[in-house]
């Protein structure tokens, strides 16, 4: 009987294959040869020789692919997974690609060589595009058209019913409701910082009659010193008079009228806005505008200049004659026409009531004499009816400015300040004015303390 497992077959000294068709067994000492299965994995080769890469037939699997097979290799991921409402969106209403236009090219012929001067006198080049360059707006692409989803592809909203809550036997009251629940005191009232001046502008709000007093008031302050009123319009630093603030905070009198239209406290409101007006009537400036930045407010016509400085006059109402002098006595002191004299003067003129003062410095007549009248209504008539008459004459203030501009000649000979008449005798040519604020540096210091200031637009005898 044969047996029905025979001993593999030994290899041949020779090296040749077995007969049969028998595939030859693997070496230990070289490659495997040609159509032999792979290594097992785990599986060591021990060779003394290099190794050779043993291509892998993919027409016959080995035994341990086919019993443990390879895992499916994964899919690659999407690098921006799709959102529901993509989901959503039918697939032939996907939105269409837009191509946004490439920007303009600009090359160096459209550029301009151009050159600036440094602080250390170095000059340096630089091109730019020129001012005149047409630049065309890129058009925007349209706007892709995307569907709306419909209502049904949303899950549906559930409004929640209101919850009916059960009445609280504590609830909150007001302080005007019946004594029920527990109390709650009332809303205390809100402290809030000052108002600004500006919301205090309107007529409603300021009192008329005080801002007008303390207008006077301080044109009469600015006025009555030369040295103080020299500093305002010559552009120096001056302060401020209601608040006292120092003349370091106000660079000129444009932030003087600053601070004084917005004053930081409210308290003193309408001193300020007095000091406000006084500084614009007396730099010439329109103090019915809003001071700013712009200081469009200082561009006053002269005619409105010269009438809102004449408006102020001083009280009692006085008339200021000049060119009163005569000449020089023997010592070198100069006379001139007495309170007498002046007064029979006027009196030819047909002006009564009004009582001449004289005025003597420390080189005798002065040439100034001051006319003044009764302080009330009748006495501020008779006191402008004398100026409007010197006025029609040529001999107000406007021609006492043109004798002035001629002081060269010498006053005996001057034609303007003096006249001779049929007899041959000269006499002095009168020139007087109704004296506003701007007059009260030339006044005696007796005069200017007892004078105070009226506004001939707004009189009011009481003041």
């Amino acid at each position: 009987m044969k047996n029905p497992n025979p001993p593999p077959a030994k290899p041949s000294a020779s090296g040749k294959p077995p007969a049969g068709g028998m595939a030859p067994r693997k070496s230990r000492w070289g490659p495997p040869p040609a159509g032999a299965a792979p290594n097992p994995a785990g599986e060591k080769t021990a060779s003394t020789s290099r190794r050779t890469p043993t291509p892998t037939s993919a027409a016959a699997p080995s035994s341990n692919s086919r019993r443990h097979p390879a895992a499916p290799a994964p899919a690659p991921l999407a690098r921006n997974p799709a959102s529901p409402a993509a989901a959503i969106r039918p697939p032939h209403q996907q939105p269409p690609r837009v191509e946004t236009p490439p920007p303009p090219q600009y090359g160096f012929h459209n550029l301009d060589r151009r050159t600036m001067l440094l602080a250390d006198g170095t000059v340096r080049t630089y091109f730019a595009l020129p001012p005149d360059y047409p630049f065309e707006p890129t058009p925007l692409p349209p706007l892709p058209h995307l569907p709306r989803a419909g209502l049904e592809a949303w899950p549906p909203q559930h409004q929640m019913p209101p919850q009916q809550l059960p009445p609280h036997d504590g609830k909150r009251k007001h302080h005007s409701d019946p004594e029920e629940g527990f109390s709650r005191h009332p809303k205390q009232p809100r402290f809030e910082s000052p108002h600004h001046p500006l919301q205090m502008r309107p007529d409603a709000a300021v009192d008329r009659q005080a801002v007008r007093r303390a207008f006077l008031k301080y044109s009469k302050i600015i006025n009555e010193s030369m040295a103080q009123k020299r500093s305002y319009l010559e552009g120096g630093r001056v302060q401020c008079l209601p608040c006292g603030r120092s003349s370091k905070d106000f660079a000129d009198v444009h932030g003087l009228v600053m601070h004084a239209y917005n004053p930081p406290n409210a308290d003193s409101f309408i001193d300020h806005l007095g000091l406000h007006k006084a500084l614009c009537v007396l730099m010439g400036w329109d103090y019915t505008m809003v001071p700013d930045n712009s200081k469009a407010y200082q561009s006053l016509p002269p005619e409105l200049v010269r009438a809102s400085r004449e408006d102020v006059i001083i009280w009692p109402p006085t008339v200021v004659i000049r060119n009163t002098a005569t000449g020089r006595k023997k010592d070198g002191r100069y006379e001139g026409l007495g309170n007498k004299e002046m007064d029979k003067k006027i009196a030819e003129l047909g002006f009564a009531g009004g009582k001449s003062k004289s005025l003597y410095g420390k080189e005798g007549h002065l040439g100034l004499t001051l006319i003044k009248f009764a302080n009330n209504p009748a006495g501020l008539k008779e006191a402008e009816h004398l100026a409007e008459f010197l006025e029609r004459q040529d001999h107000g203030r406007i021609g006492w400015s043109r004798a002035q501009a001629t002081h060269s000649l010498d006053p005996d000979k001057n034609p303007l300040l003096v006249e001779t008449d049929n007899r041959g005798e000269k006499n002095r040519i009168l020139y007087g004015y109704l004296a506003t604020s701007s007059d009260l540096d030339e006044l005696d210091s007796d005069s200017r303390k007892r004078a105070s200031l009226k506004s001939r637009r707004e009189f009011d005898p009481s003041d």
